[in-house]
């Protein structure tokens, strides 16, 4: 009865420790573990998403502004202009929208690529000018001459080489700085020469018109670089 007694004891203080052993409050604890990191990762996800948010909606703050589609000159007017979309916090301002008609004429060069600037906007100051048309040799004219560029008028006179090869009369200059306003055709006559338009003060006209018959003429382009910003 005794050892029946003592192994009842033995198995009953066994059990007892297996009882006591079991890591109940454990698991509870590993269980507000696990979810205290669910929750951080659902705080992460919600925190993720709304800076997502803020960034894509601070991206599609955007303008459409005017874009010279080619190299414009001082002066003439703004054309061949394409619209393109910016960031609001890099156009400002500072540019042209193109629900906006670009009217006027440009203080300074605006390069093919570039964002048409408001302050490059300016009025056309009245002036006394005339259009004349004179006769060019393709040969003679700058490639991929168009209206709007500004190009300086030389003319030499037909009999500047001699006859022993030597040379004449140098050329000399009739105009600088004069605007194309146009060419008149791509051949013109049975010369095949172009009919360019220039844009010439009411005064200088005589001279001009002499110079286009009595000579050679020769259209030299003004780069952007070396034109004038107008006041």
């Amino acid at each position: 009865m005794g050892r029946r007694g003592s192994a009842t004891e033995s198995v009953s203080g066994s059990s007892g420790s297996s009882v006591s052993t079991v890591p109940a409050a454990r698991r509870l604890q590993r269980a507000r573990f696990g979810d205290l990191r669910l929750w951080a990762g659902l705080a992460l996800l919600v925190v993720s998403m709304v800076v997502g948010a803020t960034l894509l909606s601070a991206g599609e703050d955007t303008v459409t502004v005017w874009r010279a589609s080619r190299d414009l000159s001082a002066g003439s007017a703004p054309v061949d202009l394409e619209p393109v979309s910016v960031s609001r916090n890099v156009a400002g301002d500072r540019y042209v929208g193109s629900d906006v008609d670009a009217a006027g004429v440009l203080r300074w060069p605006v390069q093919a690529g570039e964002l048409l600037p408001r302050a490059a906007l300016t009025q056309p100051a009245a002036a006394a000018t005339r259009e004349v048309t004179i006769p060019v040799d393709p040969m003679h004219a700058p490639a991929g001459l168009q209206a709007g560029d500004i190009v300086d008028m030389w003319s030499t006179a037909r009999d500047a080489a001699s006859t022993d090869g030597q040379v004449g009369a140098a050329p000399s200059l009739v105009l600088p700085a004069v605007r194309v306003i146009a060419l008149a055709g791509s051949d013109v006559g049975i010369s095949g020469e172009l009919g360019v338009v220039l844009e010439v003060p009411a005064d200088e006209v005589p001279a001009v018109v002499a110079a286009s018959r009595a000579g050679v003429t020769d259209l030299v382009a003004v780069p952007l670089t070396s034109q004038q910003v107008l006041s």
